[in-house]
């Protein structure tokens, strides 16, 4: 349960915006762009976890990293961007599996770079990790941090600062200039943001378009609250660089939910879970002054009939994927039923209430469907049955703050 409520705390958050002064809903038509970035994030591979009688997605994480690789390549990605949680904790053997995947990805013309997150070191140090992925980013960087796993790459007039937010074992950290800590919490160090705010400054000189990423968040509230277990030592200082040198964005995952966040001239995008509902990555389309997002569920069907699959959950994932999420209202409704009553009837209406609510959530259309769900049936006795649990307060705020920007948005500077 306690683990029930820190997801919906942060799924709460990931819907907060801090503003719009920058950032525009996405047209309905484009025009056209000079660089296409896919972004994923959480894949938390796990070649071990393999039994499907659990009905969840965790079980085919070898699978949908190969239909993420291959979707956004059909998508005409020029790269893809991995923000951390790589594996479902550093085994060597987790990492050596996606290192594959990853370098048939390249061989097909994808190229990738890679970050870590608070999952991916422990037994495998920070020198380990830099050698597993050598080939997705440390090698070709065009600037390495000598005390993190940062590094940068710049192509096509783009710096992309990769930045390593920490917040794993501190036991991993082996780097020779890399400080001691005696906790697991994420940082940025003094020598880090020197690194980094020179980068930036180089970029100013040049003309380059600047983005950045990390793991963990900078801009939701709780980023900025220490101690919370989400808030980076020195997020805030990196934050006001990003800002100074006109950085637009900062691409973040983590919290395992799509959300967009404001803060005066920068954008926080954070990209959701691969291994839950509904599967999807982020779609960004770069031109001179411009970028769009759109978020981009996978159709792993057609990956699943293109690749010879045969199993018939992976056949029909998105009709699969679809009656989990219904199944989900369905239990949980049930579970607070126990302790505040309701009639079969509303029951009912309330799980109906419920399924709405995350569907449109995650389609991006809640914005456009807040009074049509606040008119429900299932409205009055879904939340006098969710008094007093993390729902009563957490539907609430996701349907007043519920945003048209989920659904994609366009920046100018």
């Amino acid at each position: 349960m306690r683990r029930l409520i820190s997801t919906l705390l942060a799924l709460c958050l990931a819907l907060s915006i801090g503003g719009t002064a920058a950032v525009a809903e996405k047209a309905a038509s484009g025009r056209e762009n000079s660089l296409r970035i896919a972004v994923g994030s959480d894949l938390h591979l796990d070649p071990d976890n393999t039994d499907k009688s659990l009905g969840s997605e965790v079980v085919y994480s070898l699978e949908l990293v190969d239909a993420l690789l291959l979707d956004a390549k059909a998508q005409g990605a020029e790269m893809i961007l991995l923000t951390g949680d790589l594996v479902n904790g550093g085994k060597p053997h987790r990492h050596e599996a996606l290192a594959d995947k990853l370098r048939r990805a390249e061989a097909e013309g994808l190229p990738v770079y890679v970050l870590p997150g608070n999952h991916d070191l422990s037994p495998i140090t920070q020198t380990q990790f830099a050698e597993y992925y050598a080939e997705f980013g440390y090698d070709e960087a065009y600037s390495r941090d000598q005390s993190s796993l940062s590094y940068c790459i710049v192509r096509d007039g783009l710096m992309l600062l990769m930045m390593d937010t920490a917040g794993y074992s501190a036991g991993a950290i082996d780097l020779p200039e890399a400080p001691a800590r005696s906790d697991n919490e994420p940082f940025f160090t003094e020598a880090t943001l020197r690194w980094a705010e020179a980068l930036m400054q180089e970029a100013q000189r040049e003309g380059w378009t600047l983005i950045a990423a990390g793991h963990y968040n900078l801009l939701p509230e709780i980023s900025k609250q220490p101690g919370s277990g989400y808030c980076i030592e020195n997020g805030d200082r990196f934050t006001e660089l990003l800002k100074t040198y006109g950085a637009p964005l900062y691409l973040s995952g983590h919290m395992h939910v799509r959300g967009v966040y404001q803060e005066d001239s920068l954008t926080e995008l954070l990209t959701e879970f691969l291994l839950g509902y509904p599967t999807a990555y982020s779609m960004l389309d770069l031109g001179q002054n411009t970028l769009q997002y759109a978020p981009r569920r996978i159709d792993v069907d057609a990956w699943a009939a293109r690749t010879g699959q045969s199993d018939p959950v992976l056949l029909h994932f998105a009709d699969w994927q679809q009656e989990g999420l219904y199944h989900y209202a369905v239990n949980n409704v049930a579970y607070m039923s126990e302790r505040n009553p309701l009639t079969e009837e509303e029951k009912g209406d309330a799980v109906g209430f419920f399924y709405t609510v995350m569907n449109a959530f995650w389609s991006g259309t809640l914005y456009e469907q807040r009074k049509a769900v606040e008119a429900m049936p299932g409205y009055e006795p879904f939340f006098r049955c969710a008094e007093g649990y993390a729902y009563g307060w957490w539907l609430k705020d996701l349907i007043e703050k519920a945003t048209p920007l989920l659904k994609g948005f366009s920046l100018e500077w």
